[in-house]
């Protein structure tokens, strides 16, 4: 028992105590959730420009409208502090995101009102050249009320009104900013005019804003006794929280995964290219090799797990979001992680000790990535239905039965109570019969010379001889 320690001790120092663990440390995060830092970023770097939009006004009334409001608009943004990112403004319950972007400034240029299909190319051309952003196009007839209804004797459905249509040509049209704001400030105008076209004008605006009054089904999470008799605002839920939290909690435990379940298969091939294997086994066994490897293999994971947990509770209690942690889970990760750290290294350190090369590893080891990465290939299905037949028949399966049980448990939809301790069991046995079957496996590989090309050549070293 004793050699067993000293060499979960030597495994565990050997993880946790390289600079190269270190770097991994840091970098793991930046390669998963990067892109989500550097955004707010690269916009207050790159926002701020000046950006030409050519209009088309068919019309004739709307670009003055249009010119006074974005003169108006650019003049306030101007005016406005520009607040560092992560600062006290930038939390949740404030008016500034942390995903804020420093605006563009837009310069609206009138051009004929009619286009013809070459003035048209033209102006797209330079719209792929970056002379310009973008260019609205309005018909000559947006105004007309009579384009709102079907004309006579047409068997056209009478309540059906098609709406006005323009034209917002520039290279990131779907996403663009300035095509929303546009969209917003021609449609107040255009209810304005058609107030006026139909009389309307002379009735309070007010009673009109009722009218159109946008009811908003508020997303809420079932009640329970304690909450009777409390402020309604405790079951709001912030729907983006709600769907990125279990994805995070999720990508939590890959982290952890992946970074214990790596350095096994370096060690092995390491320590079996080096005949540092065959030094060791005149001292221990095959087992206690294996068995010390994977508890300090264990131990490492637990490092990891406390330093971005956290890392992850900091950054929750700093942007407002401390009360969305669902604590409940905590005991339930723990669990999983320790059983998916077992489960992975074990694989991991038997393909190690199988192979000579590197690439030879990588074959046998795609399709452990494939069912590694399974839950992360469905979460937005998993999110919106925890309790569907994806998510519950994922969580059954072995291989992504840890993170898709946690993702569940964290979504904060009520999970049936005999379903986490039956994944767990299910995954305790998985568990120990992988590693069983990669002990047979170590065993056989760890002195060969051949290296091992398929899974069949893999799995027939569990009946040879020791």
């Amino acid at each position: 028992m004793f050699k067993l320690w000293v060499i979960a001790h030597r495994e565990y120092v050997a993880m946790v105590g390289t600079k190269a663990f270190l770097f991994t440390l840091v970098m793991m995060p930046i390669l998963m959730f990067g892109s989500l830092l550097a955004m707010p970023v690269l916009n207050r770097v790159t926002g701020g420009k000046t950006q030409k939009i050519a209009v088309a006004d068919g019309t004739g009334q709307l670009f003055a409208i249009i010119e006074k409001a974005a003169t108006q608009r650019n003049e306030s943004i101007r005016s406005m502090p520009t607040e560092p990112i992560g600062t006290q403004k930038s939390k949740i319950d404030s008016r500034h995101s942390f995903m804020d972007q420093k605006a563009d400034n837009w310069e609206f240029v009138a051009v004929p009102n009619e286009l013809s299909d070459a003035q048209r190319l033209e102006f797209n051309d330079q719209i792929r050249s970056g002379d310009i952003y973008a260019l609205v196009e309005i018909p000559n007839s947006f105004l007309d009320p009579k384009q709102d209804f079907p004309p006579e004797g047409s068997t056209e459905d009478e309540t059906h009104i098609p709406n006005p249509k323009a034209k917002f040509f520039s290279q990131d049209a779907l996403m663009s900013g300035a095509r929303a704001w546009l969209s917003t400030l021609i449609s107040q105008r255009l209810r304005e005019i058609r107030m006026e076209q139909f009389g309307l004008d002379k009735i309070d605006p007010k009673i009109f804003a009722q009218i159109d009054a946008r009811v908003e089904l508020l997303p809420s999470v079932p009640i329970k006794a304690s909450d009777v008799g409390k402020s309604d605002d405790h079951s709001v839920m912030d729907s983006l929280v709600n769907m990125f939290l279990p994805f995070g909690v999720m990508m939590l435990m890959f982290m952890v995964i992946l970074m214990a379940a790596q350095p096994m298969l370096e060690s092995a091939m390491e320590e079996k290219s080096l005949r540092i294997s065959e030094v060791l086994l005149g001292s221990v066994t095959p087992s206690q090799l294996m068995g010390g490897k994977l508890l300090g293999n264990v131990a490492g994971s637990l490092v990891i797990f406390v330093l971005y947990g956290s890392g992850g509770l900091f950054f929750l209690n700093y942007q407002g979001l401390a009360d969305k942690i669902p604590l409940s889970v905590l005991p339930w990760f723990l669990l999983f992680q320790l059983l998916g750290v077992l489960f992975f290294s074990s694989i991991f350190l038997t393909v190690g000790a199988s192979v000579n090369e590197l690439k030879e590893a990588q074959t046998l080891l795609l399709p452990v990535w494939l069912v590694l990465m399974a839950p992360m290939m469905v979460w937005f299905i998993a999110v919106r239905e925890p309790n569907g037949i994806v998510s519950t028949t994922l969580s059954f399966f072995p291989p992504s039965c840890p993170m898709m049980m946690v993702l569940r448990l964290a979504s904060g939809t009520t999970v049936p109570f005999w379903q986490p301790p039956l994944a767990a069991i299910v995954m305790i046995a998985s568990t120990y019969g992988i590693v069983t079957l990669a002990g047979r496996i170590y065993r056989a590989g760890l002195l060969r010379n051949e290296g091992v090309r398929s899974i069949s050549q893999l799995l027939k070293r569990t009946f040879a001889r020791r």
